[in-house]
């Protein structure tokens, strides 16, 4: 900026300047400025959540379990009977620890897969302790062909309250 005087004497760039401070204060002081609302810091609340609260779940194993294991041999054509999906049914016990395996064969309808859903989801376990067995949870699940199953199992055998 450069200030020049002027043959009155008056600086220039002292009255440019005072040109703008008072079309300022005029600016600030016109009512419609005025009328327009201040801004600020705005505070919104929603309403409160409230927590959901949690389903409970089914146990998956029994509450009544019998009182002593019944023969392997009964157990493994209780299962048969109760899931014909299941082919090649063994349970093999030593002392008091069992193993189950079995191959779930693959689905034909819908109620083929109900049936596998239930089994899966403590069916198996519910039929084993109506036989005196308890089934260890989570058990060991293999795919050996295109939807065919193989599934393993621990299994405990003995007296239960």
């Amino acid at each position: 900026m450069q200030i020049v005087r002027s043959r009155s004497g008056a600086l220039l760039f002292g009255g440019l300047t005072s040109v703008l401070v008072v079309s300022g204060i005029i600016a600030g002081w016109h009512p419609r400025a005025r009328s327009n609302p201040a801004t600020g810091i705005v505070v919104v609340r929603g309403a409160p959540i409230t927590a959901a609260k949690a389903v409970p779940l089914t146990p998956t194993s029994p509450n009544r379990v019998a009182p002593t294991a019944m023969p392997v041999e009964a157990a493994v054509a209780d299962l048969r009977g109760a899931y014909p999906l299941l082919s090649e049914v063994a349970m093999e016990c030593r002392a008091e620890q069992c193993s189950l395996t079995a191959t779930i064969r693959p689905l034909v309808s819908q109620n083929d897969l109900d049936r596998r859903q239930e089994m899966l989801l403590g069916g198996l376990a519910a039929v084993l302790a109506q036989d005196g067995y308890r089934m260890a949870v989570p058990f060991d699940m293999d795919e050996v062909a295109d939807n065919t199953f193989h599934i393993r199992a621990h299994v405990t055998a003995g007296n239960y309250p």
